[in-house]
């Protein structure tokens, strides 16, 4: 396992992002929150894994809402990170756009955007800032060319997303995303343009988020670990 995805406590979410696949999970995300409940529990379980699992080599703080809702969860996942395991890279998944001091102190800050209107409006933090594009149709017609252009100099990596539908779990979010999916000769020209691409930019195209299979386990608010977003089964 090189990635390690923990997920902040589950909470109403501040944006509610109809494509959202925290919205697509059959299990609607009912883990007990021991993070509150039993604080102490929880951050010796995460210390257990990281000294237990020397193979893991990123952490990604992300969650069924946004994670900077639970700033003191993200300040213990950063404390116990750099205690235990120095050698690990610490990265957020994000849509707060608000700078904020907490973000500079990860590796990695990933902001995710379905507006290709919102590329350049972005103060980017953290040591590394990784722009990952949510491809709606805001994206249509655009090219590789037209992205980059608008990419603030601070982004050095570029990740591009399919949005993934909930298969029928979630029929609003399924409706909403065939509605403003991109079309798919955008998708076919950006993978050319990804392809040919001899910059100085790290771009990924990734097809399937939802696959784990030797990607990811998944730290949950209730200390556990899950083999992929689905598995209900934690174990240690």
């Amino acid at each position: 396992m090189k990635n390690l995805q923990i997920v902040t406590p589950s909470q109403k979410c501040i944006f509610d992002c109809p494509y959202c696949i925290a919205k697509s999970h059959s299990h609607q995300n009912t883990f007990q929150d021991i993070y509150h409940q039993n604080n102490t529990l929880w951050k010796n379980n995460l210390r257990e894994v990281l000294k237990k699992d020397i193979t893991i080599k990123n952490i990604i703080i992300t969650g069924t809402n946004e994670p900077m809702q639970s700033k003191d969860c993200i300040k213990d996942i950063i404390e116990i990170a750099k205690k235990e395991r120095p050698d690990i890279t610490l990265e957020i998944q994000t849509r707060m756009y608000k700078p904020d001091d907490l973000l500079n102190k990860l590796d990695i800050v990933a902001y995710s955007i379905d507006n290709y209107h919102l590329l350049n409006k972005i103060k980017a933090q953290g040591k590394i800032s990784r722009y990952v594009i949510l491809l709606t149709d805001s994206f249509n017609e655009k090219t590789l060319h037209n992205i980059l252009e608008k990419l603030p100099k601070k982004v050095t990596q570029l990740t591009f997303k399919v949005l993934q539908t909930s298969h029928g779990i979630n029929k609003k979010m399924d409706v909403w995303i065939d509605t403003h999916k991109i079309n798919s000769q955008t998708i076919e020209k950006l993978k050319t343009d990804i392809k040919n691409y001899k910059g100085p930019i790290s771009i990924f195209f990734d097809q399937n988020c939802m696959d784990s299979t030797d990607r990811y386990k998944i730290f949950r608010e209730d200390g556990l670990l899950y083999k992929d977003w689905e598995d209900t089964k934690g174990f240690l």
